[in-house]
């Protein structure tokens, strides 16, 4: 059965004071040990630089990417879906472009909301600009949900690189999607918020910072976790994903709350039913359209 995702970036000012959170969206729709130091010191952050680090990467399918498109169907359905996500592309870009973004954290304030096909689904729009090379993170180490929706092969992932058991190069993987690589969860560990507390994890976010112009983090959602504090305290922004009629309005602002308001980004706002009346807002500018069933 279909399902539609409202989406929207809010404006940095409404998404920053949890007490005057707007819920508002778009109208658009689709399914739901080791050292990071720089290797080359005489090179720059540059593509020539990422291109060196991940020359030897191993390679990886996306099966998932026909699944997904297939969710939205086809003609109206998939291009609504499709321009959504350019619209989200566009408002982050613009967010990089103006604060030096590279680190963006994908979060929710409980299970369920959708952040983890936002993440996917915004690094397959992002990658699709020939010049903008994308790592996309899966962070969740608790529940591995982008890396089981991936179908990442065997081998060492995010966990190993933390731990220092290799090397980020050795871990990332360079997908069939130009300009698109993944990491997975990789191990097992009982202990993840040890792992992001830890130096590693800023260093490493450091390190793929170098090498890629935008690296975006599939994080465990905020409630009752310290996870994403600790993963969002080495990055450069949050964006929280919100599912219509799914976490109540003071749970939102409590988890908003606990995220450094100048790394909140702004909302994604998803899941209204097919066939709502949808608003949203750019800016001063708001409409309201039907979507057609």
């Amino acid at each position: 059965m279909s399902k539609y995702f409202d989406q929207t970036f809010k404006t940095r000012d409404a998404g920053t004071d949890p007490e005057k959170l707007q819920i508002t969206g778009i109208d658009k729709f689709l399914e739901t040990g080791s050292s990071f130091k720089n290797s080359a010191p005489g090179m720059g952050a540059s593509g020539d630089l990422g291109e060196s680090r991940l020359g030897q990467c191993r390679k990886m399918k996306i099966p998932a990417v026909g699944k997904l498109l297939g969710q939205f169907g086809s003609g109206p359905a998939l291009e609504a879906a499709e321009e959504s996500y350019r619209a989200l592309r566009t408002r982050l870009l613009r967010a990089r472009s103006a604060q030096g973004l590279r680190s963006v954290v994908v979060t929710s304030a409980t299970p369920g909301e959708g952040k983890t096909l936002t993440s996917l689904n915004l690094s397959l729009c992002c990658a699709q600009l020939h010049d903008l090379r994308v790592l996309l993170i899966d962070a969740d180490i608790r529940t591995s949900g982008l890396s089981r929706t991936l179908g990442f092969p065997p081998g060492p992932g995010l966990v190993d690189v933390l731990s220092g058991k290799c090397e980020p190069r050795n871990a990332i993987l360079a997908t069939d999607i130009p300009n698109l690589y993944a990491l997975g969860s990789g191990s097992h560990t009982t202990q993840p918020a040890e792992l992001f507390a830890s130096s590693h994890w800023q260093e490493f976010i450091s390190w793929c910072s170098e090498s890629f112009k935008l690296v975006l983090i599939d994080s465990p959602p905020v409630l009752n976790l310290t996870d994403v504090d600790l993963i969002a305290a080495a990055c450069d922004g949050v964006v929280m994903v919100v599912r219509a009629q799914h976490a109540k309005r003071e749970v939102l602002q409590k988890c908003a709350g606990q995220i450094d308001p100048k790394k909140l980004l702004g909302v994604v706002y998803n899941a209204v039913e097919s066939g709502a009346h949808d608003h949203y807002s750019y800016g001063g500018y708001t409409a309201a359209r039907k979507e057609s069933t």
